[in-house]
């Protein structure tokens, strides 16, 4: 192994003259602060002596050992050779043997340890912490409400409710009375059986029954409604029920006066059916003639009046009907509505303020037969405290009239488990 010695003012400048001499393959193996006395003691003067050697590298032997003419690859970066390991004994020598300079006291950089350059420390740099972003309270999840046990009862009733056209407040009005019942005895709730019967007791309560006029039919019956609501043939049907039906010793004596003589063919059609009941009808186009009928059935013990189809827009029918309703005694004569079960609740409801002036004693359901359901008269009638008189199924006279009773009312209803037909009789004359 070859030493060289190298000399400089300063252990920086001996170890930099050494790499530019002898490149990166320059060892130290000993270094030696010299200081040199001048004249008289005087002009002292310092220099580092630093005792290095060549690193040898290995030579391949064989023909592969001869010099490529090519010129030699840029040597690569310190830091990314690998040592062998002579080289790293070396580094360690040259730790152990390393002095610090007593002028400068920096440590020779080349004496520190070598690491591969991936994995050497990345330089340090000023790190700017994030500024905190201020992080919301995490939400406490509410307890989830307790399940209404009787939700799934109440959804059935507005279901079943609103399939047979009842009124949303009517509807609501059911339910909010059931809960009022149901809710003292929670947790226990009933069957869907036995909640739709507690909806059916609801509903026939609701109904009111005029058995009164049933019964005791005034002496004068005027019975009004809009065109086209078949008051003719309603007229008819209660004479029959009253005048024909019953035994020879319940009948009543009934007769028949007509006002609607601006409707085309309305005198025949009443007269025809006069004809095939045996009951008289007379006809009266105004007052003094409706006067003078009243006086022949004076004798009567029942007179049905079929009135003028009355329009909202025909003003001139509408007073002519309010002064001839006028001329009977106000204690024998009553009012009863005929309202087609197939009309809308807006168009009813145009109907009972439209009549409402004749103080309507009671309701006829005309038509049941056009409609699958009558719960749209029913939710106005409990709403505006009317009961129910009759209800017409057909143009049959006079079989297609029934006395309104719950059992019909139940057979009406549509949407229930419960087969209500087989629990009612719903013969014509059956009551409560």
């Amino acid at each position: 192994m070859k030493y060289i010695t190298i000399t400089a003012p300063t252990y920086e400048d001996a170890v930099r003259s050494a790499r530019d001499q002898y490149g990166s393959s320059i060892r130290i193996h000993s270094r030696k602060d010299v200081v040199t006395k001048g004249f008289m003691g005087f002009g002292k003067k310092r220099h580092c002596e630093l005792t290095c050697f060549l690193a040898e590298t290995e030579v391949p032997k064989g023909p592969s050992a001869t010099p490529s003419p090519v010129a030699a690859e840029p040597e690569t970066p310190r830091q990314m050779q690998p040592d062998t390991e002579e080289e790293r004994d070396m580094r360690r020598f040259e730790r152990e043997a390393y002095t610090p300079d007593p002028e400068s006291n920096t440590p020779d950089p080349a004496l520190e340890p070598d690491v591969p350059a991936e994995i050497m420390p990345a330089p340090e740099t000023e790190v700017h912490p994030e500024p905190e972003v201020p992080v919301e309270a995490e939400k406490v999840p509410e307890p989830e409400e307790a399940k209404d046990p009787l939700e799934p009862l109440t959804d059935h009733a507005r279901k079943v409710l609103s399939q047979n056209d009842f009124s949303e407040g009517y509807i609501n009005w059911i339910i909010s009375d059931l809960r009022k019942q149901l809710e003292p005895a929670l947790p226990a709730v009933p069957t869907r059986n036995e909640f739709e019967l507690l909806i059916v007791d609801r509903i026939v309560s609701s109904v009111e029954i005029d058995h009164n006029s049933q019964l005791h039919p005034p002496k004068v019956f005027a019975l009004l409604g809009p065109t086209g609501v078949g008051k003719t043939t309603t007229i008819a049907k209660i004479a029959a029920i009253y005048g024909t039906i019953p035994p020879e010793e319940m009948r009543k004596d009934v007769r028949i006066i007509t006002m609607d003589s601006f409707r085309v063919g309305a005198y025949e059609q009443i007269e025809s059916f006069g004809k095939a009941l045996n009951i008289p009808v007379l006809r009266a186009d105004d007052e003094a003639a409706f006067y003078e009928a009243l006086e022949q059935c004076n004798d009567a013990e029942l007179v049905l009046s079929d009135t003028i189809g009355r329009s909202p827009r025909d003003n001139e029918l509408n007073v002519k009907l309010q002064t001839m309703l006028n001329v009977p005694d106000k204690k024998s004569t009553r009012c009863y509505l005929a309202v087609s079960a197939s009309m809308k609740k807006i168009d009813i409801d145009k109907v009972f303020e439209q009549f409402k002036m004749f103080n309507i004693t009671s309701v006829i359901v005309t038509k049941a037969d056009e409609t699958q359901t009558i719960g749209n008269i029913l939710s106005i009638c409990h709403d505006r405290h009317v009961p129910l008189l009759f209800i017409t199924d057909g143009q049959m006279v006079p079989r297609d009239i029934h006395k309104a009773s719950s059992a019909f009312v139940l057979s009406l209803l549509r949407g229930f488990n419960m087969d209500f037909n087989s629990l009612w009789n719903t013969q014509i004359g059956s009551d409560e």
